[in-house]
């Protein structure tokens, strides 16, 4: 039994050196009179699989439809890999290989999920997780791959609209000019998510006076951030990032009106939260926090008080803002950010841009970005948490369960045990949603005014596994 190749493609140098090893080993226990039988098997689900339907058949096609001609398409796959393998002279029960595209599997694997549910591991949430625009739909970590991007970075100025008590945390009787926050970042795309602003508590800042105002900055990036504004500046005090928490700032595009509306749809404040996820390792100390795109922005704004209602969250699924959105509605991330760069420029918000290619997550499959998304998702729980129809709860968290089964087990290498075991300390939750038609689903009926489950889920995902094992997945989509 070994991990399934996937159906989609013709078999390529990889698969010949994952077969023929693995049959040297099959083969040399047999013929010790072992008996060690080979079972094939496919994964036959997934995007990809779908997204080639997408590019044969166009995008408009019914749920019907993808799902009848996504088996179709990995029925051949199968049988054109398989025999393939066989050319290679891999010996294997080739007649009766497993399939999880096969409705008996289908089927565990709503059982396989109803009992995980029942131990208290599955939940909804908004999180953000990858987003793929071509996709349209939230990708897994193995799903991700990194690649050079060119970016244009910006530094951006967000005003006080507190100047009497920055002056206080600095511990400076008043200011004489006006005072600004400065971030870095390298997605302007974010900019008109912004909703709050990130200090490290135990960072020290300074209030530096240049000729652009007063500007607070990581004291040990005064220099570096000085040279990309070209400013002469003089540092007039120090402080502790914690002495800034509460404080307020105004949105950097707070006093610019839209020329259709003539309204300041932009005028909020954005708070500075304390967060220990910003560093002087770059930048100016100071990170700006759109909390719908970015997983350590979301904690920070949720920790401070932030309800999910709150979030803003103005990318669509195609990566396009919604036509509502001020200013931008309508763009497309990527082309919006030439054209917000410039909005902050004309607000005087702007200290400096430059483009720099740097490494950034791709779709595996397409080859392009993705981003951070906040979407209501489904996640498989690895800490303590609330899950849905909790009836057996786990004396441990899954991590822990995890952890102890690998302590339990002997490896081979040795070095695959710490491998395996430093990948299961520190994965995130599992987002097992999609938004997409060809694979198990979720078998879930959900209250449309509240979000609540069916208070009869337990008993449906049963009826629904059922179901499917007679019918496929087809029959629930029926």
């Amino acid at each position: 039994h070994d991990g399934p190749p996937y159906a989609n493609g013709q078999i390529h140098m990889g698969h010949a050196v994952n077969k023929i090893l693995k049959d040297m080993i099959v083969k040399a226990r047999q013929l010790k009179g072992m008996d060690a039988i080979y079972v094939p098997g496919w994964d036959c689900h997934g995007l990809p699989i779908e997204n080639q339907i997408e590019k044969t058949h166009g995008r408009n096609l019914s749920r019907d439809e993808v799902q009848a001609k996504s088996r179709a398409y990995a029925t051949e796959q199968i049988a054109q890999q398989k025999q393939d393998f066989k050319r290679l002279g891999v010996l294997g029960e080739w007649d009766n290989p497993y399939l999880t595209m096969n409705p008996g599997n289908e089927a565990d694997e709503i059982r396989a999920l109803k009992r995980i549910m029942e131990r208290g591991f599955v939940y909804r949430g908004l999180k953000p997780v990858y987003w793929c625009f071509d996709c349209r739909s939230s990708l897994a970590e193995f799903e991700i791959e990194y690649a050079d991007k060119k970016s244009q970075t910006i530094d951006v100025a967000f005003e006080a609209d507190e100047p009497a008590k920055l002056a206080a945390a600095f511990g400076l009787p008043a200011l004489d000019k006006p005072a600004f926050v400065v971030i870095w970042t390298t997605t302007a795309w974010t900019i008109p998510a912004n909703q709050a602003l990130n200090l490290n508590p135990a960072l020290e800042y300074a209030l530096v006076d240049t000729p652009r105002g007063l500007l607070v900055l990581a004291s040990a990036l005064v220099e570096k951030a000085l040279a990309r504004y070209e400013l002469e500046g003089t540092v007039l005090a120090t402080t502790l990032g914690e002495k800034l928490g509460g404080l307020n700032f105004k949105h950097p595009l707070h006093d610019v009106a839209d020329a259709g509306t003539g309204q300041y749809s932009y005028q909020r404040l954005s708070p500075v939260f304390l967060a220990d996820y910003a560093t002087a390792d770059d930048g100016t100390g100071i990170v700006h926090s759109s909390p719908a795109y970015g997983v350590d922005d979301f904690n920070s704004c949720v920790a401070n008080g932030f309800h999910h209602d709150d979030i803003l969250n103005p990318v669509q699924a195609t990566g396009v803002y919604v036509d509502e959105l001020p200013l931008f509605g309508g763009q497309f991330i990527w082309k919006a950010a030439p054209v917000i760069v410039d909005a902050l420029r004309d607000a005087g918000r702007l200290l400096a841009t430059e483009t720099i290619t740097h490494s950034y997550p791709h779709c595996w499959r397409h080859k392009t970005p993705v981003i951070y998304r906040a979407a209501a998702q489904w996640f498989i729980r690895m800490d303590e948490g609330e899950g849905v129809f909790t009836v057996d709860k786990a004396p441990q968290t899954l991590r822990q369960l995890a952890l102890n089964a690998i302590e339990e087990t002997s490896f081979y290498p040795e070095n695959g045990k710490v491998r395996l075991r430093d990948m299961i300390a520190g994965r995130p939750d599992w987002c097992i949603s999609r938004q997409r038609n060809w694979g198990v689903p979720l078998p879930f009926f959900i209250h449309t005014a509240t979000g609540e489950l069916h208070p009869r889920t337990m008993e449906l995902m049963d009826t629904a596994a059922e179901m499917v094992a007679a019918g496929g997945i087809e029959a629930w989509s029926k």
